[in-house]
């Protein structure tokens, strides 16, 4: 059996199926290079099972399918960060085990988009949600014109290299865009909203200007939303929660 099971951003947030499963389970992965894993969460579950295995990008794509195929006796989860489907990957190990009639299960668990309605920003008035890359590109900034101008919030992901312990923080990530925006969609006095460390100790959410933000350090994880027009209700409760 291959259960996909997705863990969240600390203990309270880890699934009870997730928890019950990894007692008797015969092989459990864990994803490092999604996100960062806190390590009460990976102390945690180490007390359940001790053999979990921290494996990386090329793990994931290239051996994990040879050990679901040559394992369908055996139970083996791979836990990711978030929602186990947020991201496309993980629907190729679904597939994979519907062709060769072998069972699955999939747990899920609160992603970056739910913890974002901590902010107070209604989640149906997001648009494409969007990655800011530390390689240079500007597809991201297209994507971000076209939910402003369809007055959609955007949500941003920032990059990680969580094997190197790199962040790209959101002084990069603004100065990215501002590069980009040569039509002046965003000039300094725009406000964006900033997310430091959702759902973990020392949560933050900031919502400035992008001159004030750019002289500020804030604690990475992070990820940036740019609001569209905000209506009442979303601006008193956003009050309630900015630092």
């Amino acid at each position: 059996m291959f259960i996909l099971s997705g863990i969240g951003n600390n203990i309270d947030e880890i699934p009870i199926g997730l928890i019950n499963n990894i007692k008797d389970a015969d092989l459990v992965f864990l994803e490092y290079y999604t996100n960062f894993v806190d390590n009460s969460i990976l102390k945690y579950l180490l007390n359940i099972n001790s053999n979990i295995k921290l494996i990386d990008r090329d793990f994931v794509e290239y051996k994990l399918e040879n050990i679901i195929l040559n394992n369908k006796d055996k139970k083996i989860i791979l836990i990711v960060s978030g929602n186990p489907l947020f991201a496309t990957t993980h629907f190729y190990f679904i597939e994979l085990c519907k062709k060769n009639n072998i069972n699955f299960k999939i747990i899920n668990s609160a992603s970056v988009f739910d913890e974002v309605g901590k902010t107070g920003l209604f989640l149906y008035k997001f648009g494409r949600i969007i990655s800011v890359p530390f390689h240079e590109s500007t597809d991201f900034y297209d994507n971000i014109i076209n939910n402003y101008r369809n007055n959609l919030h955007t949500l941003l992901l920032l990059d990680l290299d969580p094997k190197n312990n790199i962040y790209l923080d959101h002084k990069e990530a603004i100065r990215k865009i501002m590069n980009l925006d040569k039509n002046r969609v965003f000039n300094e006095d725009f406000k964006l909203i900033v997310c430091s460390k959702l759902n973990r100790d020392g949560e933050k959410i900031y919502y400035d200007s992008i001159r004030n933000l750019m002289n500020m350090n804030i604690e990475p994880p992070l990820c940036i939303i740019i609001p569209s027009n905000l209506n009442k209700i979303e601006e008193d409760f956003l009050s309630c929660m900015i630092s």
